[in-house]
């Protein structure tokens, strides 16, 4: 195998993100999918058991990142998603899409905390973890602005490719799966068993990891925070239709949002020194109240008034993307808090109350959109929302 420098590790992390994240089926995926036998019914269950399989396997793929090695655990990640976009294409019906989906949940969690954890021991070991925030905002840049690009000519080439799209995405897939091949080892930083029973040691890791004084809020307000952009962003479509705006515009609008995530992403680390951490915090809760607020002054202004809705749902697109802000702030605080051989398992442990928090309030949504409306649930989101209140306090409390 190749020796690279650790400079040429930090560059294959990127293209290594771009090429696992460049997924041209998502913006026609409910179409593709009903083309291969399955109601819409069965497409949201689908995607809800996509969630189960990644969340249990979370904590136990950051725990063998920790004890194993994190570029082992990344390429099974890897080839697992390729495998799951080639079976994709010859997939048919409820039980063989489930098979790929189940898959590709698995993948997805074998990432998360796995290459973050990656990222900061690679920086930590070329004495540069002081610029983690820009450096891995930079590999986030790469991610979304793959994703960003499948979205734009997922469509266009579903029109004429049709189910073939998954095998071109397969390709850049497997590109990834050779940037992650050649990526360094990072054999200092494995952990060794405290305990004969490695179901034990995994339960004290992350038993510590939930009554550490500090991390238990520094996971749980951008858990919550999350949650709550989750729901401004979905809300997002009905909100445009009650006003009165044509739903062709609605890619405009995630493409706006899907920008402001790069750009988020991109000089998170700039935003938080011309601003401060606190500072920045605090905009971001405020942007969440603001979003709310932009839902009413759509609703308010209405089909008569559409420049004011056009603006309304701008500002309302922008806001949610401040997660991948939040996200890098807390995630880079959370890092210089974190031993190296339990890093992957304490980071995996934040992403299990992630999605804990978004499948919450996903699923609390339903009954309060179909039983009360837009504006009272949104009236309800507010005051739900009072409730980060508390975690804020706690995490401004902090050196």
């Amino acid at each position: 195998m190749f020796a690279v420098s650790d400079k040429t590790a930090l560059s294959l992390l990127k293209w290594g993100e771009f090429c696992i994240l460049f997924l041209l089926a998502l913006p026609v995926i409910v179409i593709l999918y009903q083309d291969k036998g399955i109601t819409l019914g069965d497409f949201f269950l689908i995607q809800g058991l996509f969630g189960l399989m990644n969340l249990l396997f979370q904590i136990p793929s950051g725990y063998m990142s920790d004890i194993f090695s994190r570029k082992k655990v990344m390429l099974v990640g890897a080839i697992l998603w390729f495998c799951a976009l080639t079976w994709l294409f010859f997939a048919y019906g409820f039980w063989q899409i489930l098979l790929a989906e189940a898959t590709m949940g698995i993948s997805t969690a074998m990432f998360n905390g796995t290459k973050e954890s990656y990222a900061y021991d690679l920086l930590k070991r070329m004495k540069r973890q002081d610029h983690f925030l820009k450096e891995y905002g930079s590999i986030t840049v790469y991610g979304t602005f793959s994703t960003f690009l499948a979205v734009l000519l997922g469509g266009w080439l579903y029109a004429g490719m049709g189910d073939w799209i998954l095998i071109l995405s397969a390709v850049v897939a497997f590109l990834g799966i050779l940037c992650v091949l050649f990526l360094p080892e990072l054999r200092e930083v494995h952990n060794k068993l405290k305990n004969a029973n490695p179901l034990k040691d995994l339960a004290n890791v992350v038993k510590s990891a939930v009554k550490h004084p500090e991390l238990k809020w520094l996971m749980l307000f951008p858990a919550m925070f999350g949650a709550f952009t989750l729901v401004m962003m979905w809300i997002l479509q009905p909100t445009m239709e009650t006003a009165g705006v044509p739903v062709s515009l609605f890619g405009i609008f995630v493409g706006i949002n899907m920008f402001m995530r790069i750009l988020f992403a991109k000089y998170a680390h700039k935003i938080q020194d011309i601003f401060g951490l606190k500072n920045v915090i605090y905009m971001c809760v405020f942007a969440v109240v603001l979003a709310v607020a932009m839902v009413f002054g759509a609703l308010l202004a209405g089909a008569e008034n559409l420049w004011i809705v056009y603006i309304c749902c701008a500002i309302l697109a922008i806001i949610p993307a401040s997660i991948k802000l939040n996200q890098l702030m807390f995630n880079t605080l959370m890092h210089h808090k974190i031993k190296s051989q339990e890093r992957a398992t304490v980071l995996s442990v934040s992403a299990m109350y992630g999605r804990f928090f978004s499948a919450g309030m996903m699923m609390l949504m339903k009954p309060l959109l179909d039983g009360w409306g837009i504006e009272w649930t949104m009236a309800i989101v507010l005051m739900m929302f009072t409730m980060i209140l508390y975690p804020l306090r706690k995490v401004l409390s902090m050196r």
